[in-house]
């Protein structure tokens, strides 16, 4: 494949993951390609260049070493501001030439991480010839479609003038979907740019109705509990269903308060910035009525608290987590882990704790994780 065959491929990849994958063009340099795509707390770069020989097959995969370890120090040089992320660069690298140094096999385990896995650079090869693409096991939105453009036939003969006007209009198209894009009233884009706006909302609603509390009885008298809205069974038997709702914004003493606002603003901001502000409030109450009719069904006590939806934010990333975990990071699911073990047997030490609407909370944002997941797949199978 000479270098003018090459450009076309490279662009026609590009276009496929700028036009219909969402990926912005970012870097251009001489025919050489990087994209990037952002997706919850995941950002990808797509490096697309000519696969590079060396003069034996072990300085070859020094060489591409070499290459992915300076993308490791770019991702971490420029994503210093948004350490929430995760960051993975794929270094597409084309074969141009029928002659094998290293097998394409191999090439395509070749990566380069941070400690953390925050920064991850991968070799994955493109062979043309053989209609072939040796990648990881990485999730990459668009990688079936390049798939299909290796399995077109390399053109046997072609008009160098025809082939850079289709690499122009190519460019235009990339750039035009890109403008589209930014012009496009998306909720979660809308989300991310004002940072954690639901999740600092309900702080304050918490912290303002704690106050309200504190200052008409206390937030640990029974009789301003009930008065407020929190969970008794005997009114709720009697058709005051909104006690499964109003508790979440209720807490009992300072140091319950305490604990569960912390908890929301360690686990709600990154969760908001993923998944979007509008299905982050969902998930939450859903989780907080799910917790407190746990608790109106196998417990008589009266009951109050965030604890409930706080759970189930950990049961919405624990999912993720496990159903995803190149997106959302195995090491945040571990953390998440350990939390809410810490947290389970403390409901059990600690007196007066609502284990049943942990559990129930936890249940209900577990499913909804689950629901999440299954309908994202859905969406991205279909385009």
């Amino acid at each position: 494949m000479n270098v003018h065959l090459l450009n076309d491929l490279i662009w026609r990849m590009a276009e496929e993951l700028g036009v219909r994958h969402g990926y912005t063009l970012i870097d251009n340099d001489e025919g050489m390609l990087t994209l990037r795509k952002q997706e919850g707390v995941r950002v990808t770069y797509l490096f697309l260049l000519p696969l590079y020989y060396g003069d034996t097959p072990e300085a070859q995969q020094e060489l591409i070493r070499s290459q992915l370890q300076e993308s490791v120090d770019w991702m971490k040089t420029f994503g210093r501001r948004k350490s929430a992320l995760v960051h993975r660069k794929i270094h597409l690298y084309i074969r141009t030439s029928p002659g094998l140094q290293t097998p394409l096999e191999e090439l395509a385990k070749l990566s380069v991480s941070s400690v953390t896995e925050q920064y991850r650079a991968e070799a994955w090869v493109a062979d043309p010839g053989l209609h072939r693409l040796f990648a990881s096991d990485t999730r990459v939105t668009g990688s079936e479609a390049l798939e299909r453009i290796l399995a077109e036939p390399i053109p046997a003969e072609y008009e160098l003038g025809a082939l850079n006007a289709a690499i122009e209009r190519r460019h235009y198209a990339i750039v035009r979907a890109h403008e589209e894009r930014l012009r496009r009233p998306r909720e979660e884009i809308a989300g991310r740019r004002k940072g954690s706006p639901v999740t600092f909302a309900l702080t304050g609603i918490n912290v303002a109705v704690w106050l309200l509390m504190t200052a008409y009885g206390g937030s640990d008298n029974p009789e301003t509990l009930v008065r407020f809205g929190a969970k008794y069974n005997p009114y709720i038997d009697r058709g005051e269903y909104w006690r499964w709702i109003t508790p979440i914004f209720l807490h009992i003493g300072g140091l319950h308060l305490w604990f569960n606002l912390t908890a929301l603003l360690s686990l709600g901001g990154r969760l908001e910035r993923g998944i979007g502000s509008l299905r982050f409030a969902l998930f939450y109450l859903l989780a907080g009525i799910a917790g407190n009719i746990a608790s109106y069904t196998f417990s008589p006590s009266i009951s109050a608290g965030a604890s409930g939806a706080i759970f189930g934010l950990m049961g919405v990333l624990l999912v993720l987590s496990i159903m995803d975990p190149d997106l959302w990071g195995e090491s945040g699911g571990m953390a998440i882990w350990g939390g809410l073990g810490m947290n389970v047997v403390l409901g059990f030490i600690v007196p007066g704790i609502d284990n049943y609407a942990h559990f129930g909370g936890l249940a209900a944002g577990a499913a909804a994780g689950w629901v999440y997941v299954t309908l994202q797949r859905a969406k991205t199978a279909a385009r």
